[in-house]
């Protein structure tokens, strides 16, 4: 029987003038392409898979852990692939992830294929920059997902500021 290996990944973002930047790191794929992807990685046996998202996360960017904040699973889904060259049997789980630090203290260290980080990417670049359609999709979702919540936290700020 073949391992499924359990995955998280985090979309992290931050609001700068009212709208969603999103964070994506820019590295080698096994292909050998070069790709841009959101934090990701394997779930340790010890950790939940909310746990892991924000490791992954801290370990590919340095961004401090107290400053991400888990708003949402977004989507999981089942991977299952067999080429010929690599076999894929991979559970992944997408979490939506807020950043409320200083975006300009991103920074990349040399490892893991890694090459930089675009942390300032608003939706029309992530999806010029995104190669997987489901990603540019699950992109798109957690988008709405973000400007819903805004609008309906400054909906219910309104109503208190009327009632006051």
């Amino acid at each position: 029987m073949t391992e499924i290996i359990q995955s998280a990944w985090g979309i992290v973002y931050y609001i700068s003038d009212d709208w969603p930047r999103y964070l994506l790191i820019k590295r080698h794929a096994k292909s050998g392409k070069i790709e841009w992807v959101a934090p990701k990685g394997k779930i340790q046996q010890w950790e939940s898979t909310e746990t892991a998202a924000l490791r992954e996360i801290w370990e590919e960017t340095w961004l401090p852990i107290n400053n991400l904040l888990l708003k949402q699973k977004v989507w999981t889904t089942q991977l299952r692939s067999a080429d010929g060259h690599w076999t894929l049997n991979k559970d992944v789980t997408y979490f939506l992830v807020e950043y409320s630090g200083d975006p300009s203290s991103v920074q990349i260290f040399d490892g893991e294929w890694y090459l930089g980080v675009y942390m300032r990417a608003s939706i029309s670049t992530i999806i010029e920059l995104l190669y997987y359609p489901d990603m540019r999709e699950l992109i798109r979702t957690a988008h709405l997902s973000i400007t819903k919540q805004d609008k309906r936290s400054q909906i219910k700020e309104d109503f208190l500021k009327k009632l006051d």
